[in-house]
């Protein structure tokens, strides 16, 4: 159960960086960026001690790419376009055909 919470944590350092590329325009927004990727990367390293490395790989992206959308509309007013949705659907569908594909793995069973 605390991998999941690695792993949300992970996806939001991942949108706080991603969103920091954006953003960033003073050394310590630049600093603030560059943790929020080692926190990330470190935060999804903890999760796959406890559940499969492609489980929260794909999650991770998943989330990332959602929460970096929505934050992309909701703080830097981008327009929400019908290709911006589809593509998530897309991603997301992915995401969870490859869980419903894939077969479990001793971790798996773990969390």
């Amino acid at each position: 159960m605390v991998a999941w919470f690695w792993l949300l944590a992970a996806a939001i350092a991942e949108v706080g960086w991603v969103t920091g590329l954006n953003a960033a325009d003073t050394p310590l927004t630049w600093a603030a960026t560059a943790v929020c990727v080692v926190a990330s990367f470190g935060l999804a390293l903890l999760a796959a001690r406890q559940m499969a490395a492609t489980t929260v790989y794909i999650l991770f992206v998943g989330m990332g790419a959602c929460g970096t959308v929505a934050v992309d509309i909701t703080a830097f007013d981008a327009p929400l376009h019908a290709s911006t949705l589809a593509w998530l659907a897309l991603l997301l569908g992915a995401i969870a055909g490859l869980k419903l594909i894939g077969r479990p793995s001793r971790t798996d069973s773990a969390s």
